[in-house]
């Protein structure tokens, strides 16, 4: 795929349109998929890099395309290196995604099978 360009509001064409789709994939859509950069979609975007923590500027930049697209995001060195995601984070977001209705303590979540290398 060719480099993805920065949108931000007023853009318009298949980048945005793509941008929607992603977003929409991550359950962060602003419900439009009409090509259009409008408030809408840059509220999503905004949210996605908060919760990416990423700055929340609104404005879709390589950093915001890499938390899209599951790569690393650049560091502020440049160097395209990040900290690995702590154990406890990872698991938490695994079983939001998967059960995003229940709400489960990590002493809870330590008792699953698959979290049996994080306790040893």
């Amino acid at each position: 795929m060719a480099e993805q360009p920065t949108l931000s509001a007023g853009d318009t064409g298949e980048w945005v349109t793509y941008l929607q789709e992603m977003l929409a994939y991550h359950q962060m859509g602003s419900g439009f998929q009409d090509g259009t950069y409008c408030a809408a979609t840059e509220y999503a975007v905004s949210t996605l890099q908060q919760h990416h923590g990423l700055p929340a500027t609104g404005q879709c930049d390589e950093a915001t395309w890499a938390a899209l697209l599951g790569g690393a995001a650049p560091t502020e060195q440049g160097t395209g290196q990040s900290e690995a995601m702590p154990a406890d984070i990872a698991v938490s977001m695994q079983v939001q995604v998967a059960a995003p209705d229940e709400q489960h303590t990590l002493e809870e979540l330590d008792d699953l099978p698959g979290n049996a290398r994080r306790n040893a």
